[in-house]
C-alpha cells in the first residue's frame, strides 16, 4: 500500500499534511452481472469476497501501520479511481469489477461516495499479472 502521509479519523489535518494517494491489491470481484442477481448463492459469493477483502485491507493497513502510516480516508475530497485487472481474471468486461471495488471503497470509507460528487474519474485497464498479482490493484488519488 503506498501512501503519501497519514491520516484517520479526528480533526482535519493541515493541507499538507493529507492524503493524496493511496494503493490496495484486492482479490478478484464479482461480476456485476452476478450482483444483480437476488439468490443466496450470489449474495453469498459476494459476502465471500467482502471477507477476503477485509483479510487483505486490514493487513495491508497494519503493514502501513507499522511504518508510522495511519488507515487512509479521503472523506469529501474528489477522487480519481485506477482499477488495474489481472489479465488472466475470467472476467470478460472490465467495467464488470467497477460496481463491487467502488462500493468495497466506499464500504471502508477510503471514499465518502460513489457518487460524481466524489468520483471524477474511473479508469479500468487490463495489466499484467505481476502488476495486479492479487487479482485487482486499486489506486485512488486525489485531484
Amino acid at each position: 500500500m503506498t501512501m503519501s502521509s497519514p491520516t484517520w479519523q479526528g480533526p482535519p489535518l493541515p493541507k499538507a499534511e493529507r492524503l493524496d494517494q493511496v494503493t490496495l491489491d484486492l482479490p478478484p470481484p464479482p461480476s456485476v452481472n452476478r450482483l444483480r442477481r437476488l439468490n443466496k448463492t450470489e449474495m453469498r459469493y459476494h459476502g465471500v469476497w467482502i471477507d477476503k477483502c477485509h483479510r487483505m485491507v486490514t493487513k495491508q493497513f497494519a503493514d502501513a501501520k507499522l511504518r508510522g502510516m495511519s488507515r487512509p480516508s479521503f472523506g469529501e475530497a474528489r477522487v480519481e479511481v485506477l482499477v488495474q485487472l489481472n489479465e488472466n481474471m475470467k472476467l470478460r468486461d472490465a467495467d464488470n469489477a467497477g460496481k463491487a471495488v467502488l462500493d468495497y471503497l466506499r464500504r471502508i470509507e477510503i471514499i465518502k461516495d460513489d457518487s460524481k460528487q466524489y468520483v471524477r474519474r474511473i479508469v479500468f485497464e487490463w495489466v499484467k499479472p505481476s502488476d495486479a498479482p492479487d487479482g485487482v490493484r486499486l489506486t485512488v488519488v486525489r485531484i
